[in-house]
């Protein structure tokens, strides 16, 4: 089986598809790639969109590596075909000769047997996206190969990956059609570096505010703190104060709740995030933007805009028309 060897890993890197999304009334996190953006368009670059997975995955893309900020190396067991995609990790291949290749983002590559790709840290955003032609072999659970920090410990996906782990991937000799090396397809404004306006879905909550609490909520520069990861971004800012919420009783979240603690500091939950909750809650964050927010570090600062939801379903139906994606 042909396979890529970690040789090194000092950050973090997992398997991640688009996740368990039917799982959450189990009890189990959503999980998924924390920038859907990047890990389709890796799939889609390589030529793996719509590739037929297992009897029992219902996700027909396949499972690509998620590496969070970098500092990952493979030594390729077997010829094969790459992309990587998102932050731009500054990746480097080593030949087995010993030369040295730049590799830049969202370019196909090629390694050879002897080979090995180093990953480096990224200077801005946080996940890069490393897929393989063919696709990577991961254990299915629940209709995907996702990996949670939370429930790995269950041992229902693949082991938490380390310097030594083999990550195997379907041998695909099929040359790469011409519509995917075209690069016309790419958006290049989609992860802009200017502040990120955050859409969302107002609560119920929200509609009875007083209009100086939503004033002061949309008018705040929040700044994501350094506690914020794939679980939810926790951000900071002149604390919002609620009038007494009666109704504290703990409810079904969603991927882009808008929680308000007590402290008044917003957290919009992410991929890995729990499957219920109590705080009150303003609004749920469109799934596009929460993409982009994924790839947004602590220190950088987002608003928040209200949406209607006519709009949000306009812009997720134009992402999945882009990337041929059932939502």
């Amino acid at each position: 089986m042909p396979s890529l060897t970690i040789s090194r890993l000092t950050g973090y890197a997992t398997f991640q598809d688009l996740g368990r999304n039917t799982a959450q009334h189990l009890g189990f996190s959503g999980s998924g790639a924390a920038d859907e953006y990047s890990y389709l368009l890796a799939n889609q670059l390589i030529g793996n969109a719509g590739i037929e997975q297992t009897s029992t995955n219902k996700n027909n893309t396949p499972a690509a590596i998620e590496v969070t900020l970098g500092q990952l190396s493979l030594v390729a067991n077997a010829s094969c075909q790459l992309v990587i995609t998102g932050a731009d990790c500054q990746a480097q291949v080593r030949l087995k000769h010993g030369e040295q290749l730049a590799i830049k983002n969202n370019q196909v590559f090629t390694l050879s047997q002897g080979d090995e790709l180093h990953i480096g840290s990224p200077k801005t955003q946080v996940y890069s996206y490393l897929a393989v032609k063919g696709g990577f072999l991961a254990k299915n659970w629940l209709n995907s190969a996702s990996q949670t920090v939370n429930e790995n410990a269950l041992g229902f996906t693949e082991a938490k990956l380390t310097a030594g782990s083999e990550l195997s991937f379907r041998a695909n000799e099929t040359p790469l059609a011409e519509k995917v090396t075209q690069k016309n397809h790419l958006n290049h404004n989609f992860h802009r570096s200017e502040q990120l306006i955050l859409r969302f879905l107002p609560s119920q909550l929200w509609q009875h505010l007083k209009m100086s609490v939503k004033q002061q909520f949309l008018a705040q520069d929040y700044f994501i703190t350094p506690q914020s990861n794939r679980m939810g971004y926790r951000l900071t800012g002149d604390a919002l104060t609620l009038e007494k919420v009666t109704n504290t009783l703990s409810k079904p979240t969603n991927f882009g709740t808008i929680q308000l603690p007590p402290d008044g500091q917003p957290i919009v939950l992410m991929k890995e995030r729990q499957t219920i909750g109590g705080y009150p809650t303003l609004g749920t964050v469109i799934q596009t933007d929460l993409f982009r927010l994924s790839q947004k570090r602590p220190g950088e600062q987002i608003k928040f805009i209200p949406a209607t939801l006519a709009q949000a379903q306009a812009q997720l139906l134009a992402f999945s028309l882009k990337f041929q994606v059932p939502k």
